[in-house]
């Protein structure tokens, strides 16, 4: 019976507790006691499902970190575990780099420029649509 006053009602005030002592044949000392360690049991046997559970996700977590660092070494896809192609080097790529940096810096000096002679005219830019 207490169980199921537990399950409803961890934290009982003082009425429940003198009713629960007077049913039971408790003092309502008893009572406030045997909640407190059923609340501290019931902590404990929580925290140590959580840590198991934190357990497992964590060599999960391992295993993928491994698979992944492998196939980094190995250069393989990790969905079809073929071979992977380079297929641009890295002076190539930074070349690349590069040009796009100088095409944005172009943009942005051609609109700051459009914006200015838009706006001696009295006019301005149409909005972005998104």
């Amino acid at each position: 019976m207490i169980c199921s006053v537990f399950r409803d009602c961890p934290y009982p005030d003082e009425k429940l507790r003198k009713d629960l002592s007077e049913r039971l044949g408790m003092s309502a000392q008893q009572v406030k006691f045997w909640f407190q360690n059923k609340r501290t049991f019931s902590k404990g046997k929580m925290q140590r499902w959580e840590t198991q559970n934190h357990w497992v996700e964590n060599e999960r977590l391992k295993t993928e970190h491994q698979a992944i660092m492998l196939a980094m070494q190995n250069k393989t896809c990790l969905k079809c575990r073929g071979v992977m192609v380079q297929t641009q080097d890295t002076s190539e790529r930074q070349c690349l780099y590069t040009e796009n940096m100088r095409l944005k810096e172009e943009l942005l000096h051609a609109t700051t420029y459009l914006k200015e002679g838009l706006r001696r005219n009295g006019m301005s830019l149409p909005r972005a649509r998104n």
